[in-house]
């Protein structure tokens, strides 16, 4: 068996359980492996492995049980990047998805060489002076669940699950906002 947290992971509901994994470039070398679940308390949890060996990374308490996002990729410039949804419910409740000093509704970019996980420089709110959560990269999503980058240009490619009219599929840009909860696909949303 590759990996055994069954007694770790919180399935009980409809959008929890293993949500993702993505082995590190180096995997052939290093062993080294990431996974994103949930746990009890309505938390999703980002964790380095090597074989059973865990490292927590980080830990976001959500709302409510669905719109954990969850879905993690290592980029072509070496970096994970992390999907978080904004944290269910209807309407984005809390103004998670357009608040840049929270990590729901967003595309986190991390540097998981060491360690614990740093920023790097060039993501696009490192070193601001507003509070802004430095790891993300892209905001304004209600639940990004799947994405990849494109093997031709490198393009990242997003898909935002809609609430009630329109799916989307983004091609996200560092620091661009995305637009939940205002707008759902061409729709501008008024609640």
């Amino acid at each position: 068996m590759f990996l055994d947290i069954e007694d770790k992971v919180e399935s009980a509901d409809w959008e929890q359980g293993l949500l993702g994994l993505a082995f590190d470039p180096d995997f052939k070398n290093n062993g080294v492996f990431f996974v994103t679940y949930t746990i009890p308390g309505d938390t999703l949890r980002l964790s380095k492995f090597i074989g059973y060996n865990e490292t927590l990374l980080l830990e976001i308490e959500q709302p409510y049980v669905n719109h954990n996002g969850g879905h993690i990729v290592f980029g072509p410039d070496g970096y994970l990047y992390v999907g978080l949804g904004d944290g269910g419910k209807y309407n984005d409740a809390f103004d998670h998805a357009q608040n840049l000093k929270t990590l729901k509704g967003s595309i986190l970019r991390l540097d998981v060489s060491g360690d614990t996980y740093s920023i790097p420089s060039d993501n696009p709110f490192a070193d601001n002076t507003k509070g802004y959560r430095e790891e993300i990269f892209a905001y304004g999503f209600r639940n990004p669940w799947m994405f990849s980058f494109d093997r031709e240009n490198g393009d990242l490619w997003v898909g935002d699950v809609g609430q009630d009219k329109w799916e989307e599929i983004d091609i996200v840009v560092a620091g661009g906002n995305y637009g939940w909860a205002f707008r759902e696909g061409k729709q501008c949303l008024l609640w």
